[in-house]
């Protein structure tokens, strides 16, 4: 009787393969994109006093004139750095790639993941930077959300009431990286909350109604530290911090948003900002594919976010 390896030969399976990919990436959701025309520029702040929140005298005796108050306006800039990565496909692999691989799609999912990784890392390390926005540190492990007597809400109630102080407004996104968030969920001061709910479990609805928000964002990408060769190393690229912010649903004239992504929409070749370019290399024998965007992350508007650092253990 013959054997199994003299009847049958392995070769690739064409319906099933492994492909890492980073899960809820909020880089999008919370910094909305400003589509300008120019790779660098300058945009207005109106009232950068808050002069439209003093009050003034505004009685005026008959044949007098009003009383004169000011209106003034700053500016700020953003530059559009390229972001580009590049890949090289030889054309032995391309020739003898089994089915299912697609060498350049394959190539230009890889780099556009981690082009957007880059991104993702870039507003977390802005944004918890320090000072770069107003927050507080939970230094002391019996303040942290995983300790059971601390109540998170009461935390995030501080930042709201610091959030609307400082701009009017009513913060709607809180962001629970998932290890908070798994702690919080499992926090007695906010079960017992729950347990009052109509289905009494913590559920995908129920975070934005405790915490009085529109969304609550869970963040759970990470980035491998280790160094290349070496068995990955991931680690979260939020931290163990919160932050609760004022995000409007798109940047706009006279809105508030704590960071705008300038894209430069029309950069040469690119489509609102990105490109995927494809050339040969005759001499390498290879074809080449790049995946760009031009693009900044910039903090515009600290004071509508605010950060609790070190929210657990």
């Amino acid at each position: 009787m013959p054997e199994v390896s003299q009847v049958h030969h392995d070769v690739a399976l064409t319906n099933v393969s492994l492909a890492y990919r980073n899960g809820a990436f909020i880089a999008p959701e919370l910094a909305p994109e400003v589509l300008v025309r120019r790779q660098s520029d300058r945009y207005f702040i109106y009232d950068p006093d808050r002069e439209a929140l003093r009050a003034s005298d505004d009685q005026r005796a008959p044949g007098a004139e009003a009383n004169e108050v000011r209106f003034d306006l700053s500016s700020d800039s953003y530059f559009c750095d390229d972001h580009a990565l590049e890949s090289v496909i030889p054309d032995e692999e391309r020739d003898n790639a089994d089915s299912p691989l697609q060498p350049e799609i394959d190539r230009v999912e890889f780099l556009t993941e981690k082009i957007l990784l880059n991104r993702e890392i870039g507003l977390a390390d802005l944004l918890r930077a320090d000072d770069a926005v107003p927050g507080h540190d939970l230094d002391d492990p019996d303040e942290r959300w995983d300790d059971p007597e601390v109540d998170p809400l009461a935390d995030v109630d501080t930042a709201r009431a610091a959030i609307i102080a400082a701009t009017q407004l009513l913060p709607n996104v809180l962001v629970l990286p998932f290890e908070v968030y798994q702690k919080v969920r499992s926090n007695p001061k906010v079960t017992e909350r729950v347990s009052y709910s109509r289905l009494g479990v913590f559920g995908p609805g129920e975070p934005a109604q405790l915490f009085d928000v529109e969304r609550v964002l869970v963040p759970r990408a990470v980035r491998n530290t280790a160094p290349r060769g070496q068995a990955p190393t991931l680690e979260g690229i939020w931290g163990k911090d919160a932050f609760l912010m004022h995000v409007p649903p798109r940047a706009g004239l006279k809105t508030v948003a704590p960071v705008l992504t300038f894209v430069w929409s029309q950069a040469a070749g690119t489509l609102r900002g990105a490109s995927v370019q494809k050339w040969r290399e005759e001499r390498r024998k290879a074809t080449m594919v790049r995946v760009q965007k031009y693009y900044d992350q910039k903090l515009v508007a600290r004071q509508a976010a605010y950060r609790i650092s070190n929210a657990v253990s």
